[in-house]
């Protein structure tokens, strides 16, 4: 017994170590831990595309939320006027002309106008070294457009 308390004298490190080492484990299992199925967000955003289709100009907020358009869904993008502006900004003039009238109108009263941006997964899902557990990449996008908050533009794309 001696001979091993005489080894913990020699290595005082050695708790700090063990520590050490149980943190940076538990570190990989939160990193691999699996976030959520990928048929799941398949399923989310095949409802999603189904909203999108029931979804009506005009619509308020608290509609669009029934429908299945809820600001918290995973990986929403809220965006306020400005953001609009950044978001919709066309490079000429003529560029200008051919947005929607809505878009049109959010450049000329941005604090009114706000903007959800629901990321659409991949029927296929990613690779890489957790495939198994990674999530669906972004396919495409679906946007609202919310003036005064109503509906007044909406958008699909790479559906």
């Amino acid at each position: 017994m001696a001979r091993l308390l005489r080894w913990q004298d020699e290595h005082r490190l050695l708790p700090m170590l063990l520590v050490f080492s149980l943190m940076l484990l538990g570190l990989c299992v939160v990193i691999a831990w699996p976030r959520g199925s990928a048929a799941a967000e398949r399923a989310g955003s095949a409802a999603l595309k189904t909203a999108y289709a029931r979804a009506v100009l005009g619509a308020t907020r608290p509609q669009l939320a029934r429908l299945g358009f809820d600001a918290a869904w995973p990986g929403v993008h809220r965006l306020s006027g400005l953001g609009v502006q950044e978001y919709f900004m066309p490079r000429s003039s003529r560029g200008f002309d051919e947005l929607d009238p809505a878009v049109q109108d959010c450049f000329a009263a941005p604090d009114r106008c706000n903007i959800l941006v629901f990321p659409l997964a991949d029927d296929h899902g990613a690779g890489g070294l957790f495939a198994a557990h990674a999530s669906p990449r972004p396919a495409g996008r679906i946007i609202l457009l919310l003036h005064s908050g109503r509906l007044t533009y909406k958008e699909i794309s790479g559906a």
